[in-house]
């Protein structure tokens, strides 16, 4: 499979890049999995954004309620 993630500094986010969309979804469960626990222990939700083709921004947002995925287009 060809997709990367990295982690950042700041705890709960995670960049992915997917250079074949059938990695798309699991990419996105895994980076989803890596920030899941900064999300329940700052009691947020998760943003998913993704910034350009083939390329998410998964993060712990405190604009998402705690419990709730939400995705954004830029």
């Amino acid at each position: 499979m060809s997709a990367t993630a990295q982690t950042y500094p700041s705890p709960g986010m995670v960049d992915v890049s997917v250079d074949n969309a059938s990695h798309i979804d699991h990419a996105l469960n895994d980076a989803i999995e890596t920030v899941k626990a900064a999300a329940i222990c700052h009691q947020t939700g998760i943003m998913i954004t993704r910034i350009g083709p083939g390329r998410y921004i998964v993060r712990a947002h405190p604009a998402v309620p705690f419990g709730l995925i939400r995705q954004q287009h830029n």
